[in-house]
């Protein structure tokens, strides 16, 4: 897989270096997405020391070459994969109160549906938003 690598990343303009071939290889690996801190600790374990600035520095240098992808919900960090494994899809549903509803069953809800689509579910996050005129209706 190294050669693999190391010919993605010459083919995308970039130089060939320990560093972005440990990087790209280690995200090529992963089944999920990760963020720069855990793909710095898999490296480091794995005894690849790099420091953390140079994780951030490759990370930067493969996505502005297309060799990577980010992927950033929420408030949450980025994380990163290879472009054709990234397949999130963002779902907003912005409501001015959300109080009157049960939440579990709105989750289970929107379990159910993404199920019938087969897309997965990775996260769910309430927020609570200023008063609107969106949602202000009694449910009787």
């Amino acid at each position: 897989m190294s050669i693999e690598i190391q010919q993605q990343i010459k083919k995308a303009g970039l130089k060939v270096t320990q560093a972005r071939v440990a990087v790209l290889s280690l995200i090529a690996q992963q089944q999920e997405s990760m963020t720069v801190k855990q793909l710095y600790q898999h490296l480091y374990q794995s005894d690849k020391k790099l420091s953390l600035a140079t994780v951030y520095r490759v990370i930067a240098d493969l996505e502005f070459a297309g060799l990577i992808h980010q992927n950033q919900l929420g408030r949450g960090e980025a994380k990163y994969t290879l472009p054709h494994t990234t397949d999130l899809k963002l779902l907003q549903i912005k409501c001015a109160d959300l109080s009157c509803l049960d939440h579990d069953l709105l989750v289970e809800s929107l379990q159910n549906i993404f199920q019938k689509f087969n897309v997965d579910l990775l996260e769910i996050e309430f927020k609570k938003l200023p008063k609107t005129t969106l949602c202000n209706r009694e449910i009787s």
